[in-house]
């Protein structure tokens, strides 16, 4: 009688464990829509903070960027440029839609600001 017992037991944990997996939330289906991922970058001194933008494939991105000085925002992989005035606020916004490591560079000058990295999807 007890061996029965437990076997019964045993076969309904299993059950509703079982049953637990089939019917939980899928934690990845958040949905077909692109995230939106917005930054303040500030470009002081020649370089960018913050120093790298993370974000994920099929994202909305928008840089609202602002400066020290006059500078010709360049971001590779994208080919995207925007001219940032000091005390003015100026907004990059592009679906990324690349995946990989990007340079943010003072087109100008060529010279390195930051970088963008694009989390495949």
């Amino acid at each position: 009688m007890v061996n029965r017992t437990l076997v019964v037991i045993v076969l309904v944990v299993l059950g509703l464990g079982g049953l637990f997996f089939a019917l939980r939330p899928d934690s990845t289906a958040s949905g077909d829509e692109p995230r939106e991922s917005d930054y303040d970058v500030a470009i002081e001194g020649g370089s960018m903070n913050p120093a790298e933008i993370s974000v994920e494939e099929g994202d909305q991105v928008t840089l609202r960027l602002t400066s020290d000085t006059p500078v010709e925002v360049h971001l590779h992989g994208y080919d995207l440029e925007e001219e940032v005035s000091p005390g003015e606020e100026t907004e990059l916004s592009f679906e990324a839609d690349l995946a990989g490591r990007f340079e943010i560079e003072d087109h100008e000058t060529e010279t390195p600001l930051g970088t963008l990295l694009v989390q495949p999807g």
